[in-house]
């Protein structure tokens, strides 16, 4: 059944707001140890250690005839709402969904820790009009550490010189988004002589926190660890005490992906594009409107990208196309190193590629890859063997031969990836025409996932290896759709009385090209769907003299 588009992305909306509801927060407490010293109730003398306080989302309310509203004055404090750690204490927690490491995020920042903290009221008005001097109360006392990992055996630290000690700042508001980061420019003078009004203008619409950035996280040698996403974080206290009510993933964007096309129209440094290593290698050709790659194995790792906007791992839907033509082609052919090694394009991670630990030619030091690659015959046949290394250089890859790339000849490569059945398929075109079937690459369950954030044209190097390459050719009409991100109708344009237009998209979907006079009335049009290669051409043979506008439905 075809649907309206703005009817099926509301709904989608809703849903995904429903479904962030449920998984966005910490879903199962995998350990508990409460330490010496935690908080207990001064009534009772009962400890605030019941472990379902920190599932879920932050409270928002106080229930009872001394509660309210949680606001940065009035913080949680019932046994119920918040977990206390004391001093050797730690919680670890484990989320339904994994939290990305996300450089787009509001702030950079990729997951909230919300405490029992509230800010000192210094004019003594308790009634809701008081005013503070910033500094807080039940706040955490003493040092803590804050680590993560994706399968809950590994652990990183995250930096302690980066990472702030949780329920430091900012108290909890219960009328603001828990999905959103408190502005990170905020200093505590801001607060002093404030009240709940300005307080909400500070706070721009975030329910408040501490917020933490997954790329903080280090190894044992104090360095980087290239962490892309997470299931489990871990709260300590190394030192005095500590309370927290819950922790959130800070809310992804979704129609952020930075560019959806490039035909390399014009130089495409000025769009966006990066060059990284060798830049001699990439040269753009401003007559034949294309890219000239030398695939040196002699030459170190250097790379022509172009940064997504955002990180695609394993639980994402995504396809990406582009077209190649090899003018030149030598593999094996130095002395002492007889074996073929890649061309290769595709998806990485900037942060590993850069890193100088990595060496593809190893095939175990290479994280974070979605790779078509070609092998040149060297005695065993021309292979094309799309690829996937996972965030620890585990390899699950296609190996399809014999199939050599003819020399002089266009061939048009489509990869896309389905997270439901976890696998990539490749399909490729000779001179526009179905060429080899390519295999397809699955991974497993236990596939330590991936995280990539920019599509690239790679030049690997071989040096120290028995392999060698030398190629040149040229890469044309690259495109990228992603299922988290907006359609994206480029090449907009009347030819007589047509209006035409084209999209990369996802998937065997039905699409429909919609038109309104008015933006409220849409009418379907005929026929405005076509198949080009692995493009959608969009046409109206109909255009208004009057002019329209367009949308693309699903």
């Amino acid at each position: 059944m075809k649907k309206n588009i703005s009817i099926g992305l509301a709904f989608a909306m809703l849903w995904g707001a429903m479904e962030l509801r449920a998984t966005h927060f910490a879903a199962e407490v995998v350990s508990y140890k409460p330490g010496t010293g935690f908080a207990t109730d001064w009534s009772t003398g009962a400890g605030y250690t019941k472990k379902v306080a920190i599932l879920g989302p932050p409270a928002r309310e106080t229930p009872g005839e001394w509660g309210g509203p949680i606001t940065p004055f009035s913080p949680p404090y019932l046994l119920d709402q918040i977990l206390s750690i004391g001093e050797g204490g730690e919680v670890t927690l484990k989320f339904a969904r994994p939290i990305r490491d996300e450089p787009q995020n509001p702030y950079g920042l990729d997951f909230i820790v919300f405490g029992g903290a509230g800010f000192t009221i210094t004019n003594g008005d308790f009634s809701g009009g008081g005013i503070t001097d910033g500094t807080l109360f039940g706040q955490v006392e003493g040092e803590t550490r804050v680590s993560v990992s994706t399968d809950g055996i590994s652990w990183f630290v995250l930096d302690p010189k980066k990472a702030p000690s949780f329920d430091d700042y900012y108290p909890t508001d219960g009328a603001g988004d828990f999905g959103l980061p408190v502005p990170q420019a905020l200093t505590k003078d801001e607060f002093i002589g404030g009240g709940l009004v300005e307080f909400t203008e500070l706070y721009a619409g975030s329910g408040g926190g501490t917020g933490y950035d997954i790329g903080w996280a280090i190894d044992g040698e104090g360095q980087p660890a290239l962490v892309g996403q997470v299931s489990f974080i871990r709260l300590e206290v190394l030192s005095g005490k500590a309370e927290v009510d819950a922790v959130s993933d800070v809310r992804p964007r979704t129609d952020n992906l930075a560019w959806h096309m490039e035909s390399f129209s014009a130089d495409p440094l000025l769009k966006g594009w990066k060059l990284y290593g060798e830049e001699a290698l990439f040269k753009w050709d401003s007559v034949s409107k294309s890219l000239h790659i030398t695939w040196d194995s002699e030459r170190p790792n250097s790379f022509c990208y172009r940064p997504l906007g955002l990180v695609l791992t394993e639980t994402d839907a995504f396809a990406l196309t582009f077209d190649i033509t090899l003018d030149e082609v030598k593999a094996g052919h130095r002395d002492g190193q007889p074996y073929t090694f890649e061309v290769a394009l595709g998806l990485i991670n900037t942060e590993s590629a850069k890193s100088d630990k990595f060496k593809r030619g190893t095939g175990t030091d290479s994280p974070n890859l979605i790779e078509w690659d070609y092998f040149p015959d060297t005695g065993f046949g021309a292979t094309v063997s799309p690829a996937i290394a996972s965030l620890k250089s585990r390899f699950a890859a296609g190996f399809t031969f014999p199939a050599e790339i003819a020399l002089g000849k266009f061939y048009s490569v489509r990869m896309e990836y389905d997270p439901v059945v976890r696998q990539l398929k490749t399909v490729m075109l000779e001179n526009g025409k179905e060429w080899k079937k390519i295999k397809s690459v699955s991974i497993s369950d236990d596939f330590d996932g991936f995280a990539v954030d920019a599509f690239s044209i790679s030049n690997y190097t071989a040096k120290g290896t028995e392999a060698s390459l030398l190629a040149r050719g040229q890469v044309d009409n690259i495109a990228i759709a992603v299922g988290r991100s907006q359609f994206h109708i480029l090449d907009s344009h009347l030819e007589g009385e047509k209006w035409q237009a084209r999209v990369f998209g996802i998937g065997g979907l039905d699409y429909v090209l919609e038109r309104s006079e008015n933006f409220q009335d849409w009418i379907p049009v005929i026929n405005g769907v076509r198949t080009e290669g692995f493009y959608l051409r969009l046409t109206d043979d109909s255009a208004l003299e009057s002019g329209a506008f367009y949308r693309l439905s699903r």
